[in-house]
């Protein structure tokens, strides 16, 4: 005999239709019925309200069962909440399984104690599985792991924190996914220290180490594709990115978290993948459009590819998500300060930066304040002469005490005054750092649409910085 609940009420279709999308339904769902009957129609349900029951998922179908039968544990407050649901006479409950992509649908009812369960799904089809109570120790082992699995795959909200976290790993082992979430956990409270959320993996897989990469490696394909991400993240922590990369790369992301893409865009990044570390922010970006930080790592990595024509968009993307001009020039000052960037780079992101942010440069980040950026190395004294004696070559063609400031910070952004050069390109020779800081300032007259020929740089200031940069 089927559900009560027939599987074509609006209810049980609108379930059936999140169990085939994209997106997880909500794990933990419960509704009230109430049976009556009508002489001519014969049996009828009342429909007394559905709910999302957040903060709950149970380890297993006897904890499932024991929900229902005791009003979901809720407080009087939470429960008078819920007074249609729990006042009704049929207690129904669905319960997300996501290994199995399929529903666990339980009918309490409360006048007769009898409990029957159904898996349903994926789609619409319906497996029976406990029929009577005397079946239910039975169909608890039969779904053991599936209820686990769902337990940390639906969210942090289940788990009780830390100290549920090891009473589930005293109950239960060392279960990947158990570990997993120890990992998850640790990372999230203790993210800038890896080696606590180490030593939780090292419980469960004794081989894994700073020292090499291989055993790390070596789980893709072994374990769940969520344990998978989990590890792939601890390892992006420890700097090993080439083990990253192998763990989320093999991971269906956007299916179990989202943050994945972040999280392999900069380690595409670190291993000099632009087009794959775009591609990765993209998919971040497109999941979580709200969030600056997607638009700013995706809006860079852009740059970085020469792909200006559409940096344009995505800047607009990183301001409607409440990203600020000031706090993008801040973080690209120390980028392009400290980070091991080529020439080419360097080039494109010191005029779009000046023709797009330039007001936000001379407020957050001034020429003065990159002569101090780069004066670590060279002599600040040095470096500020320099830069004044460019102001001057270009006051004296006409340019106004604005513009001339400008041309400053595009040179010192363009030439590698702070930093070493990028591992996979030579030492820029000093041509090479003239050419580069040249382009700059005329892409930049170029973006900002001005009339007539550039500024000319032909000054021994800009070879002495050429030659201060060529090291």
């Amino acid at each position: 005999m089927g559900p009560l609940l027939a599987l074509g009420h609006d209810w049980q279709r609108q379930r059936a239709v999140l169990r085939d999308g994209r997106s997880k339904p909500p794990p933990l769902v419960a509704a009230g019925l109430d049976v009556g009957f009508d002489p001519s129609a014969g049996r009828t349900l009342g429909m007394g309200g559905l709910a999302v029951i957040f903060g709950h998922f149970p380890p297993g179908l006897r904890e499932l069962l024991s929900l229902a039968r005791a009003r979901l544990h809720l407080g009087p407050d939470q429960a008078r909440e819920l007074d249609p649901v729990l006042n009704a006479r049929l207690l129904a409950m669905w319960a997300w399984l996501p290994t199995r992509h399929q529903d666990v649908y339980l009918e309490f009812d409360r006048a007769t104690g009898v409990c029957q369960v159904w898996l349903i799904g994926p789609g619409e089809a319906t497996e029976q599985i406990v029929a009577e109570p005397d079946d239910e120790e039975a169909a608890h082992e039969l779904l053991a792991e599936d209820f686990l699995d769902g337990l940390v795959l639906n969210g942090s909200g289940g788990w009780g924190g830390e100290a549920g976290l090891e009473r589930l790993i005293g109950q239960y082992g060392l279960r990947p996914l158990l570990v997993a979430a120890q990992i998850a956990d640790f990372l999230e409270r203790h993210g800038k220290e890896p080696h606590l959320a180490l030593a939780a993996a090292q419980m469960r897989w004794r081989e894994l180490s700073t020292s090499d990469e291989r055993p790390w490696a070596n789980l893709v394909g072994n374990e769940h594709p969520w344990t998978l991400l989990q590890l792939g993240r601890l390892a992006l922590r420890l700097g090993l990115m080439r083990a990253a990369r192998a763990m989320l790369s093999a991971n269906p992301a956007a299916e179990w978290s989202p943050v994945a893409w972040f999280d392999l865009g900069q380690v595409d990044e670190a291993l000099d993948d632009l087009p794959a570390a775009e591609t990765a922010f993209a998919r971040y970006a497109a999941a979580r459009p709200g969030d600056p930080d997607a638009w700013r790592r995706l809006l860079f990595c852009r740059l970085r590819l020469n792909r200006a024509a559409i940096a344009d968009e995505t800047l607009r993307r990183y301001r409607a998500a409440g990203g600020t001009d000031n706090e993008l020039a801040e973080r690209w000052l120390g980028t392009v300060c400290r980070g091991r960037l080529r020439l080419h780079e360097r080039t494109v992101i010191a005029a779009w930066c000046e023709a797009r942010l330039g007001h936000a440069l001379a407020a957050t980040a001034a020429a003065n304040r990159l002569v101090e950026e780069f004066g670590v190395r060279h002599g600040a004294g040095r470096i500020a002469a320099l830069a004044d004696a460019l102001r001057l070559l270009v006051r004296h063609q006409g340019l106004a005490d604005a513009d001339a400031d400008a041309v400053a910070r595009v040179v010192l952004l363009a030439l590698p005054l702070g930093a070493d050069p990028h591992r996979g390109e030579a030492p820029p020779t000093v041509a090479n750092c003239m050419a580069a800081a040249t382009t700059a300032v005329a892409d930049w007259w170029d973006w900002c649409e001005r009339g007539g020929p550039p500024p000319r740089l032909d000054e021994p200031a800009l070879a002495s910085l050429a030659r201060l940069a060529a090291g």
